[in-house]
């Protein structure tokens, strides 16, 4: 490349070669001025190869949490370049490797006679390389890298090394800049993430939210959340995820067994990238899953909790149990991945603690409804279990119509409560075995407003009051307690009013005998727009039809085929 012109004197050969380097120099300058590094890497590795007259090159970037050198860019031969580029190797492997260790160029001037020399292709390769060069990229005296040039004609080392020097201080800038952008993303996402968790307090939605989205930001194979149970203090696998989206049968670990039972028990955050080295690693659930663990990244789940029986507010940290990441898929895992986990980890674990608060309130709150309804059945041994059948019809018509979750759990409610009233009604009326006097019965006819009116104390039963209230009134006006018509009784009033009357109908009474769904059904299509609405009516046929509710007859049937049979 700087050979002597054939014509001209001694000072226009220097001009020239000076004019030479200057394009050259002119040419790092714009390549190191690209902000991205895939097209630095790319256009630096073209300008070696153009001033060593080379035919062919290869760029290698070390990963310095592996000690590996990485297969960056390949140049000259289209078929090494699918096959090599993003492909590790260790460090200490041939010429490359001892150019990264020793820090200085290496010139070779036949391939076939250096024993280092290191074929990742074999012999399958359609160029034949015959020397070589190789230049470490140095940053600050440490080597980020090496430059390969093959099958050259010149051996412009220190201009070559300059070059590879200049352009390791701009590796750095972008290599800098896109983890910066990378973790922005990352930010991002996590927050998106959190936000998706904290929309639900639905706490299995919230499992699956976590252990799916941790996979997913952390670029893992598989990813799994242990919980610590109360009784045993023993880690239970309660949801696992791989690439195939595979559900993990049920896993117990003893307390403090396991990478996951250190994390759990001191609250460290503990990043492996040698599983099978680390005593603590725990391989019975790598038989059960299949998982061949090569790498852990392991937080706990830490949670804060309210401390009962302090001061109003006192609140305390408590573990409850802790998230993994299993397998970074291109690498180990890092201490960014590290800081993202954790900061998932905190923001899952306090959403899922606030869900586990508001289930245990949720169940105190139904088992405080089932017991109220309970004891209405108790005055009136006539009706025991009809509360809760016409409540289980209720929630099929709700979902059949095509209701939100959050309607369908008032009408379930609702209609649990939908004789509340009762409680008002003297016993004498209430459990008379004949039919009611009319006299009697205006008394009956007053449960619904009774029934309004003591839930209309309860704060968050106000959307139910409705069922409660109008599941005797009727489409053509003729019900009771205030005669209400057609859309003037609300949605929840309509649901109920047909699930009160299938059950009604289908039960055994004292002064008749149930009549077959069959029959019941008659019932119900012949009183649509006079008794009872349209849609419900076809909502609870609909239900009926596909098995997934049944009447006390069918119910009794069941449970004595079940006894003979055991």
């Amino acid at each position: 490349m700087f050979r002597r012109k054939k014509s001209g004197t001694g000072p226009l050969r220097a001009t020239d070669e000076t004019s030479q380097l200057y394009r050259i120099l002119a040419r790092a300058n714009q390549i190191a001025s690209n902000t991205e590094l895939d097209d630095l890497l790319d256009q630096m590795l073209d300008l070696i190869i153009l001033i060593c007259g080379a035919k062919a090159g290869t760029l290698y970037l070390l990963d310095q949490n592996t000690d590996e050198l990485i297969f960056t860019v390949v140049k000259g031969d289209e078929q090494a370049k699918n096959r090599l580029v993003g492909q590790r190797i260790d460090s200490h492997t041939g010429i490359v490797g001892a150019t990264i260790h020793q820090a200085a160029p290496l010139v070779i001037a036949d391939l076939s006679q250096d024993p280092r020399w290191y074929r990742p292709l074999g012999d399958d390769h359609h160029l034949v390389l015959k020397n070589a060069i190789s230049i470490p990229l140095l940053l600050r005296g440490r080597a980020i890298g090496v430059v390969q040039v093959f099958n050259y004609t010149h051996e412009p080392l220190q201009l070559a090394q300059f070059l590879g020097n200049r352009m390791a201080s701009e590796i750095e800038k972008a290599q800098l800049l896109q983890a910066s952008e990378r973790r922005g993303e990352r930010l991002e996402v996590l927050v998106s993430i959190i936000n998706e968790i904290s929309s639900t307090l639905d706490r299995d939605e919230i499992l699956n939210a976590i252990i799916e989205k941790a996979r997913d930001l952390l670029n893992a194979e598989a990813s799994s959340l242990f919980l610590i149970d109360p009784n045993t203090n023993d880690l239970i696998l309660h949801i696992a995820r791989d690439l195939h989206q595979t559900q993990l049968p049920p896993i117990r670990i003893p307390a403090g067994q396991g990478i996951i039972g250190y994390v759990v028990k001191t609250g460290e955050t503990v990043l492996v990238n040698d599983a099978e080295a680390d005593e603590r690693h725990y391989g019975f659930v790598d038989d059960i899953s299949g998982i061949n663990t090569r790498t852990i990244l392991a937080v706990p789940l830490s949670a804060q909790t309210v401390v009962l029986g302090q001061d109003r507010g006192a609140t305390d940290s408590q573990i409850i149990g802790g998230l993994e990441a299993i397998n970074k898929i291109g690498g180990n895992f890092t201490e960014q991945d590290a800081q993202m986990m954790r900061a998932l980890a905190e923001q899952a674990a306090t959403v899922l603690h606030i869900a586990n608060l508001y289930a245990d309130a949720n169940e105190l709150f139904f088992d405080t409804v089932s017991a109220m309804v309970a004891a209405i059945d108790a005055k009136d041994p006539y009706t025991e279990g009809h509360s809760h059948r016409v409540s289980e019809f209720s929630i099929e018509i709700a979902r059949e119509l095509g209701l939100p979750q959050e309607d369908v759990h008032h009408v379930r409610i609702g209609s649990l409560l939908h004789d509340i009233g009762k409680i008002g009604i003297p016993d004498a009326i209430l459990i008379k075995p004949g039919r009611l006097t009319e006299a009697e019965f205006e008394v009956m006819k007053q449960h619904p407003a009774i029934g309004a009116k003591i839930m209309s104390k309860v704060r968050m039963l106000q959307k139910e009051i409705p069922a409660i209230e109008q599941h005797h009134e009727r489409i053509d006006g003729k019900g009771y307690p205030n005669g209400l018509v057609e859309d003037n009784i609300s949605l929840f009033g309509r649901i109920v009013a047909v699930a009160d009357v299938f059950d009604a109908i289908t039960s055994d009474r004292p002064y008749r005998q149930a009549i077959s769904a069959e029959e019941a059904l008659d019932i119900l299509h012949s009183e649509i727009g006079s008794h009872l609405d349209k849609t419900c009516v076809a909502g609870l046929t609909t239900a009926y039809l596909e098995g997934r509710i049944r009447t006390q007859k069918e119910r009794d049937i069941i449970k004595q085929k079940k006894s003979r049979r055991y």
